[in-house]
């Protein structure tokens, strides 16, 4: 998949990831992001790792979650996914190329740089982490203490779509419980730099996890990825996304029949195209503070 689709990909995920995200822990964000803001005596700090195409800030001021007076720091590796959230912010009202205002209303703005880099290379403090569906491709154990640092005592942390395990296609095919066996040991066997890349029930393991990096988890519920027909927007494309992602990393398989696989991947092609197919994906929000 080139560039472009990627950020097209991100950008399809918009609609799917608005109706998955659990609507009691982002009340529960709200309200401890309100508290948090009366205590202070100078703007919100928020910083967002991963950040893809810049969807979050537009969805948490939409939905009243963030305080009038917040500075928000967005950073993605990819700088293509940054010159993508750049023009989507633009559309939105951004006035800046990397640093700027973002305009909701005529009464309500939020400040926003966008950054190129390493999630876990950013200095400062901040008042709430955002890492949405970033921790399942990550070392967990190595990278929660790394992000908590970057959190001032009190601090917020917010893991919304982290992968738990659940990987569902409706009209079930023969193949369906092999294929997602093999996917998810895919990405508990997924290494980068010589660390563990990720792991398919990162969101039940949070549970555990945070408490030994030092954090309190204070909200958590089911944010599950649910695409059924008939595609509203351009999640036919998100679909196509996914079974390409599966395919690319299944295919040539020695625990699979190539043959068999390359049905199962073109029945289900098939079925996009025909709005025949539904998809879920099982996945956790967890809310907490340092």
């Amino acid at each position: 998949m080139s560039g472009n689709d990627f950020q097209r990909y991100l950008h399809a995920k918009r609609t799917v990831d608005d109706r998955a995200l659990d609507r009691r822990v982002l009340d529960r964000l709200a309200a401890a992001l309100s508290d948090r803001a009366r205590e202070l005596s100078e703007p919100l700090r928020v910083l967002e790792v991963g950040a893809g195409v810049g969807t979050m800030p537009t969805r948490l001021l939409d939905r009243g979650v963030l305080p009038d007076r917040t500075r928000y720091v967005a950073v993605d590796e990819r700088p293509e996914n940054v010159a993508a959230a750049r023009d989507y912010l633009r559309e939105r009202g951004f006035d800046g190329n990397g640093n700027g205002t973002l305009r909701y209303d005529d009464d309500r703005t939020i400040d926003v740089e966008l950054v190129v880099g390493d999630a876990f290379g950013i200095e400062g403090e901040y008042d709430l982490l955002i890492g949405q569906a970033f921790l399942d491709l990550v070392d967990l154990s190595w990278a929660l203490p790394r992000l908590f640092d970057r959190l001032r005592s009190g601090g917020t942390f917010y893991f919304p779509i982290t992968f738990d395990g659940g990987t569902i296609f409706v009209p079930e095919l023969e193949l369906d419980d092999r294929i997602a066996e093999l996917y998810h040991r895919d990405m508990d066997e997924r290494t980068r730099d010589g660390r563990s890349a990720g792991h398919s029930r990162t969101g039940r393991r949070l549970f555990s996890r945070v408490p030994e990096a030092g954090g309190e988890i204070l909200a958590a519920g089911s944010s599950d990825w649910v695409v059924h027909p008939s595609y509203p927007a351009d999640e036919a494309f998100f679909l196509r996304h996914i079974l390409g992602t599966i395919e690319g990393a299944l295919s040539g398989h020695q625990e699979l029949d190539d043959a068999a696989f390359d049905a199962w991947v073109e029945t289900r092609r098939g079925q996009i195209e025909r709005e025949e197919l539904t998809y879920v994906a099982h996945q956790l929000d967890v809310l907490g503070r340092v």
